[in-house]
């Protein structure tokens, strides 16, 4: 369960829409900062099609790694008006066996 299904997060300090299940996105920027009304850490994402956000522990881990910044850098150095395609896919933790939002470099499988 996510969160924003259990608590009223005000919305009014992301000029961005939320990434949901099966979003196709092209990051030209990523970043993590720490909300403090709630006490927790969202990634922020520029992409080609406008801001996004996730509060997705996942997605966040993502956000910080080194190796999907690169990337990014890397798509960007080659084409600065493009960036990393990445999909919101949903996967199943290890150890709880709950649904978890990930980024995924890979288009879903039909």
């Amino acid at each position: 369960m996510n969160v924003s299904e259990v608590m009223d997060i005000d919305s009014g300090g992301f000029n961005s829409t939320k990434l949901e299940v099966g979003d196709k996105i092209t990051i030209q920027k990523m970043n993590v900062k720490k909300v403090e009304s709630i006490g927790e850490d969202v990634a922020e994402f520029k992409t080609v099609d406008g801001e996004r956000h996730s509060f997705a522990k996942t997605i966040v881990g993502q956000a910080r790694s080194e190796k999907w910044n690169d990337l990014v850098e890397k798509c960007l150095e080659k084409d600065a008006s493009d960036g990393l395609n990445a999909w919101v896919v949903e996967k199943t933790a290890e150890g709880t066996g709950r649904p978890m939002l990930a980024l995924s470099w890979f288009p879903p499988k039909p």
